[in-house]
């Protein structure tokens, strides 16, 4: 997903997606990607001062990209734990993984979430 679709500028914004591999903070938690996706969700439809009104496309994207993402991307499963198969306390499976096919299928989904968060920006367009 491109800065230019998202029209986000501030390469500060994208560095603070980082810590969202594994899980939130590589805890096995909610799915990065999905955090991230929803994040820049905000970014784009997101009110810029607290005086104004929520855009209601923030909600009705926000909600699209969500749904759209469990069910084609990850049958529902929303931790990367139960994605992944992988146990992000065990530093050995954490290896394994980075070694191996999970590392590019979540780099696949990772993609497909982004493609999806793209449509979904494209939909809502104000």
């Amino acid at each position: 997903m491109g800065r230019k679709k998202l029209g986000i500028e501030e390469s500060r914004a994208l560095q603070g997606l980082a810590a969202m591999g594994g899980g939130i903070a590589s805890s096995g938690g909610t799915c990065g990607i999905v955090i991230a996706g929803v994040l820049c969700l905000g970014m784009v439809y997101g009110k810029r001062t607290p005086e104004e009104n929520d855009d209601p496309n923030m909600w009705r994207a926000s909600r699209s990209f969500y749904k759209r993402f469990l069910k084609e991307v990850t049958e529902g499963r929303l931790d990367c734990a139960d994605i992944t198969g992988v146990d992000w306390t065990d530093k050995e499976q954490i290896k394994a993984f980075g070694r191996g096919e999970g590392r590019v299928k979540c780099a696949r989904d990772t993609g497909r979430g982004a493609r999806i968060l793209g449509e979904v920006i494209e939909r809502y367009a104000r």
